[in-house]
């Protein structure tokens, strides 16, 4: 036996025996996050105790400003109430699958005594972290992309009614409940705020924070200064605006087009990396 051979199987050894650790040693102390994941959302969730214990190892929690900001992104999809939550699911999966896919390739190059398939698992390892990630950040584009795409229309509804003669408020619980969209849905939060007490104008506020698009943002903070001085040209405001967002939206559907184009080459990406993996570990096996 070489020593290459005896190095990768040490790696090997080492990096089982560290899963295998992980895996035991704080099993119960994360049970209870544990059994409230979605299994249909997570693949094997009773392994996150490896991740969990990881993240505890390298000091990864909800106090830092890159975490803060990851956080404020995910409220946005999750909502705010389970923000912190799905940040410490998400990175518990994302060690867990890495280093899962590392344990596989090390015994892979150890079995094969070679140590290209070590270099390809850490590859693996690393594609598979910024996949959970972007999952997320595909999850939030989507969100945000839909909130912008229905915005014109909004707009234009809220523009007729106003000019009807309707009242802000009147107007926009009218609109709300007049979709079941993201945007709606938001929408339908606020007219339930005002009812439960809160002023129009944090209610307005809340809206904007929960949405965090500039557009949407803009449209709150303009609408909140029109009705401070009595709503005098917050007609002429509405009307302005959604001639404005039905630009941005065919814009935003041409991003739309070119961005699906470049997504493919993940995936084709991913097939070529899995076709590589059949054709060298065997070859590597065998000699």
């Amino acid at each position: 036996m070489t020593i290459g051979r005896i190095a990768l199987l040490a790696v090997a050894t080492v990096c089982v025996i560290v899963w295998v650790v992980l895996a035991v040693k704080d099993a119960e102390q994360y049970e209870s996050i544990i059994s409230s994941i979605d299994g249909e959302k997570y693949r094997y969730p009773e392994l996150f105790c490896i991740g969990f214990s990881i993240m505890n190892l390298l000091k990864i929690n909800t106090k830092s400003k890159s975490a803060r900001k990851r956080i404020k992104e995910i409220a946005e999809v999750q909502g705010k109430k389970y923000a912190e939550y799905y940040y410490y699911i998400i990175n518990g999966a994302k060690w867990t699958y890495g280093l899962t896919v590392l344990i596989f390739f090390s015994i892979l190059s150890a079995l094969g005594g070679s140590a290209m398939s070590l270099f390809l698992g850490i590859a693996l390892a690393g594609l598979v972290m910024w996949y959970m990630e972007e999952v997320m950040n595909d999850q939030l584009t989507e969100r945000r992309d839909e909130l912008l795409s229905d915005l014109p229309q909004m707009l234009s509804k809220m523009t007729l009614l106003v000019n009807s003669g309707m009242i802000m408020r009147e107007a926009w619980a009218k609109v709300a409940f007049g979709g079941n969209r993201e945007l709606y849905k938001e929408m339908q939060l606020t007219v339930k705020e005002m009812q439960n007490g809160v002023s129009d104008l944090d209610a307005y506020r809340n809206f904007a924070d929960r949405c965090a698009i500039k557009e949407i943002r803009r449209f709150s903070s303009t609408m909140i200064q029109n009705m401070q001085k009595g709503n005098a040209e917050i007609s002429y405001f509405l009307r302005e605006m959604s001639d404005e967002m039905w630009e941005e939206k065919k814009h935003l559907v041409k991003r739309k087009g070119e961005a699906a184009n470049s997504k493919l080459l993940m995936p084709i990406g991913m097939i070529f990396v899995g076709i590589l993996v059949m054709i060298i570990v065997p070859a590597f096996m065998n000699m």
